[in-house]
């Protein structure tokens, strides 16, 4: 499991309408990431009202493009960005934030809820409406983790005189098979793990995933209109 001890202390959560306010309005990116410096929080949470039921349907854009936005304007942050089955493959998924904390230097982390509580009304199927899919968090949870392990970081050569790039005896599928109404994924990702090892790990509170690296809830610290009076943020 990755140690969080250093990458993850005090977790803050971005409500959607923020994100969506700062990426349509010149400045907005800018003004959003000084109401998180004036917290304590080290860590940004992005895309998590899709799990709270009162929050779900509000408007909202995609966490990865804020992280992206975010990242450069917040250098020294770490984020995770939420996700639900309803919604997303493992495989889309697992390369996505690979990528993302590739470019952002390690600090982009996953954060899987079991539902997309507001997903109906942003143009994803009734996953009650679904086929046998049974859309299991968890079993997607280790499908993402087992995919960012496919292509280790140190497998990579490089080697010039013999124009060797990697070992490619090391780069392996997942070949992972759930049965029936479970994920069926081949791999390997085509992204390399990052020297650091992988992204950080968190469950929402309603995703049974015992070695997950992080666990969050409804309970974990919003970011206020004002910030510049902030309570203590705490895992939840």
């Amino acid at each position: 499991m990755t140690d969080t001890s250093t990458r993850v202390a005090s977790p803050i959560r971005v409500p959607d309408p923020d994100l969506a306010t700062a990426v349509h309005e010149p400045g907005g990116i800018a003004g959003l990431a000084d109401r998180i410096r004036r917290t304590d929080a080290d860590t940004v949470v992005l895309g998590a009202d899709r799990f709270v039921e009162e929050h779900a349907d509000g408007p909202r854009v995609d966490p990865t493009w804020a992280a992206l936005a975010l990242g450069r304007a917040l250098p020294a942050h770490r984020f995770l960005i939420a996700v639900a089955p309803t919604r997303d493959h493992p495989y889309n998924v697992a390369r996505r934030v690979l990528s993302l904390d590739h470019v952002l230097g390690g600090r982009v982390g996953l954060l899987v809820g079991a539902h997309d509580l507001g997903a109906r009304d942003h143009g994803a199927h009734d996953p009650a409406a679904d086929d046998e899919r049974s859309h299991d968090p968890a079993e997607f949870a280790r499908v993402v983790r087992g995919l960012w392990a496919t292509w280790p970081f140190d497998s990579i050569v490089g080697d010039r005189s013999t124009g060797v790039f990697a070992d490619t005896d090391r780069v392996r599928p997942l070949d992972h098979d759930g049965g029936p109404g479970g994920y069926r994924v081949r791999g390997p990702l085509t992204t390399p793990s990052r020297p650091g090892g992988s992204p950080v790990l968190a469950v929402w509170d309603d995703v049974d995933l015992p070695d997950a690296d992080l666990r969050l809830s409804a309970a974990t610290p919003v970011l206020p209109a004002d910030a510049a009076q902030p309570g203590p943020a705490t895992t939840a």
